[in-house]
């Protein structure tokens, strides 16, 4: 039996959650859940305890940096690796630093070969 990594996904867009689940499934190597309410987003994360978190800061950033740091302190949580997509962070911002603040970003319009690629890294160390 194939064990497959957990990514949470948290954005209050079902659209967006939707196409990135899709692309991510199409894998074969990722369980997804979605959060659309920031609200439940830590209940949600400590019930599904992921290997990955993908918190949207593009349309809620004050929402978004709330979800982050909430997550950093939480002793259950902190160690799991955090992937902020937002349009705050230039692409040539993040091909620079990579991680700003302590999170992982993806400059958003991102290709979802390049968010792909971005999940393999922090899940795999792969390039």
């Amino acid at each position: 039996m194939k064990v497959l990594k957990k990514i949470l996904l948290i954005d209050h867009e079902p659209d967006v959650t939707r196409t990135v689940r899709r692309a991510l499934e199409s894998v074969g190597k990722y369980s997804i859940r979605e959060e659309h309410d920031a609200a439940f987003a830590v209940h949600a994360a400590r019930w599904f305890r992921p290997d990955l978190i993908m918190v949207d800061l593009i349309h809620s950033a004050t929402d978004g940096a709330i979800i982050a740091r909430q997550l950093l302190k939480d002793p259950d949580l902190c160690h799991v690796p955090l992937l902020c997509l937002s349009n705050l962070v230039s692409e040539r911002q993040f091909m620079s630093a990579g991680i700003l603040r302590g999170y992982s970003f993806l400059a958003v319009p991102v290709k979802i070969e390049q968010l792909l690629r971005g999940v393999e890294q922090l899940l795999f160390g792969q390039d």
